[in-house]
């Protein structure tokens, strides 16, 4: 065993030089940066060279059980810094081994000391008696690792990945090493960012920040998550204090394989995190070895940078939008209005703020009021003015477009969007409702999947995948999506809903009450809810409960800001009432509210398709009629 070397705390190795008690590490008299970690377990392999420092030694040392932090992430990472900056490699090394599923070990002669006789260096004398043999031995023997590609060797040398090119990523959720939680919103900011970069490579399939986010704090293995996200690649950020600096970690990991195919550190300042992500997305997909078109590569390479006050605002606004509910909706909407405050030309601030409010949410699609959908369309148009490669703006247009009627203007901005980012599910999920509206409905299927493949363990789009599928007539393909949301997400009131809605055109009435009520008492009586469930008691016969929901809703404080104009004519559908149903219909289309582009798609209004004045409505507001061609661009 080697003698331990603490009683001395300058220790020598090579050209290096490291004070322990300093923490100083110099190479040839210079001071050399090296973090925390990667200093520590530096330290641990100085003081015991020659003997294997095993990983339970690291982890109870630098990561106690009481971390939040994995494990083998973390010493994996801490390992390649420290050979990074010894110039080490774990494939050749001269200072430090790797033992694998063991540990480590220093292999150096440090202060002097004799090398470990396991890693002696042979006398002159042996390799001049046996220099031919040994030389002759190391040609065939690297001949042969050429040829199979032993350790990656081949793939090094001539400088590709070995796993061909790559046509599906998952940025997983940034890690938070700073210490801070309330610096959440930067890590996730980041895989937000990194995403949406990626996303615009028409070549590749990159899933929604949405879906990557489900697995935050998880601690399932790389190839289970890339099975779930059905990707072949998945990128590893992470983001930890360096002085006043951020140091961001970013490594690209082949899912089947396990097998690290890029790594790369940047050390930054906060306000430059935000510029410095499409040249991280650049080097990403050269590793992948992903075909670019010379579009991309500039949309890639376009600045977009802003002050850091707004850059923050705009993270954190993001971070509240993912969350969905209606009061993370408002403070989205808050700090979107803040970094527009604070720099008037962030187009990605207009861009989101144009999408969080052009759809409304589930229960509010198309009921805003004009003047709102009026400084919505402002929004994303000055979004498209100051940066026509975004994709977000244009889906918020198609959807104004759509709500005013104006069914080939809203195509040519949904194709648009999905032309600028392929990857964007609520482009495809938007898309998908629109083209049920014009009953082109095998191309809204369509869409439906590849929003479901983008986006695969979201609920949201889970359940707005579905919705063309209940709109076709497949009710039973709907009803088996919302069960599969509901299993993984039992309180997610809109499953429950849109579920409710599927049964009643099974005419399974009393389990579609039950799960309105469920419905209800998750996400509260919303006007839609309460129409929908008055539908299902008059479909059912139970005409004297239906008609009190109706006298609610006509009743009601108007806290949603928009007369129930859609939940009553769905209502009095159900109750078979159908002067009153269009005398509501007509008031909504006077007034061109009330989500009237659903008319031709929707089921709830299938009761009233036979009567003339439906077909006279949906030809009025230019919808094609049952079994003619709808407008195309």
């Amino acid at each position: 065993m080697a003698p331990h070397v603490r009683a001395s705390r300058v220790l020598q190795f090579g050209t290096f030089e490291v004070d322990l008690r300093a923490g100083d590490l110099r190479k040839s008299g210079a001071r050399i940066r090296l973090q925390e970690q990667p200093f520590q377990i530096l330290t641990m392999l100085l003081e015991k060279p020659g003997e294997v420092i095993t990983r339970e030694e690291l982890q109870q040392k630098l990561w106690p059980a009481d971390t939040f932090v994995d494990f083998d992430d973390g010493l994996n990472t801490a390992i390649k810094k420290l050979r990074d900056t010894l110039g080490d490699s774990a494939d050749s090394p001269r200072f430090i081994e790797t033992l694998p599923r063991r540990g480590y070990r220093f292999i150096y002669p440090v202060n002097g000391a004799r090398a470990p006789a396991d890693v002696q260096v042979l006398p002159m004398t042996w390799w001049r008696r046996r220099w031919a043999a040994g030389l002759l031995a190391l040609t065939a023997l690297l001949a042969a690792a050429l040829l199979s590609n032993v350790g990656g060797l081949r793939d090094r040398i001539t400088g590709r990945t070995g796993v061909g090119p790559i046509d599906s990523v998952a940025v997983l959720p940034c890690k938070n090493l700073t210490g801070d939680p309330e610096q959440d919103f930067l890590a996730d900011g980041l895989t937000d960012v990194l995403t949406t970069h990626l996303a615009q490579v028409k070549s590749l399939i990159v899933p929604s920040v949405t879906s990557s986010m489900y697995f935050k704090g998880e601690r399932k293995k790389l190839s289970e998550i890339a099975r779930e996200l059905s990707v072949e690649a998945m990128v590893e950020p992470s983001v930890q204090r360096s002085g006043d600096r951020l140091l961001v970690n970013v490594q690209l990991i082949h899912a089947q394989t396990d097998r690290h195919l890029w790594a790369k550190s940047y050390e930054v300042e906060p306000k430059n995190v935000q510029a410095l992500l499409p040249a991280v997305a650049a080097e990403i997909l050269e590793a992948m070895n992903v075909q670019v078109t010379p579009e991309e590569k500039s949309r890639l390479s376009r600045s977009r940078e802003t002050t850091p006050e707004a850059n923050e605002a705009y993270l954190r606004g993001n971070y509240h939008f993912r969350k969905g509910t209606d009061a993370d909706r408002a403070k989205a909407h808050e700090y979107f209005e803040k970094a527009i405050e604070k720099d008037p030309n962030f187009a990605l601030a207009y861009a989101n703020l144009a999408v969080l409010r052009a759809h409304g949410g589930f229960f509010r699609a198309g009921a805003g009021p004009l003047e709102d959908r009026t400084q919505t369309r402002e929004w994303a148009q000055k979004a498209v003015e100051l940066d026509d490669t975004l994709a977000e703006p244009h889906a918020a247009l198609a959807w104004i477009a759509m709500m005013d009627w104006n069914w080939i203007g809203a195509e040519q901005e949904f194709r648009r969007a999905i032309e600028l980012n392929p990857n964007l599910p609520v482009a495809r999920t938007w898309y998908a409702q629109f083209l049920s509206c014009m009953r082109r409905f095998e191309e809204s299927l369509a869409q439906a999947e590849i929003a479901r493949r983008l986006d695969p363990v979201s609920p949201d789009t889970s359940v707005h995948s579905a919705e063309p599928y209940l709109d076709a007539g497949r009710v039973d393909e709907a009803i088996e999506s919302y069960r599969k949301v509901l299993e993984l997400e039992p309180n997610y009131h809109i499953a429950h809903h849109s579920l409710a809605r599927a049964y009643i055109e099974k005419g399974m009435y009393q389990q579609a009450i039950e799960e309105l009520e469920k419905a209800m008492a998750l996400g509260g009586r919303d006007s839609l809810s309460l129409g929908v469930l008055a539908h299902a008691y008059g479909k059912a016969g139970r005409r004297q409960e239906a008609l009190k929901l109706v006298s609610e809703l006509l009743h009601r404080p108007n806290g949603e800001h928009v007369p129930p104009w859609r939940p009553l004519a769905i209502a009095y559908s159900g109750l078979g009432d159908k002067d009153k149903a269009f005398a509501v219909l007509e008031t909504a289309y006077e007034r061109r509210r009330g989500a009237l582009f659903e008319l031709n798609s929707q089921p709830l209004y299938a009761p009233l398709r036979a009567d003339p004045r439906f077909q006279d409505l949906v030809r009025r507001i230019g919808l094609p009629l049952s079994g003619t061609s709808p407008p195309t661009p």
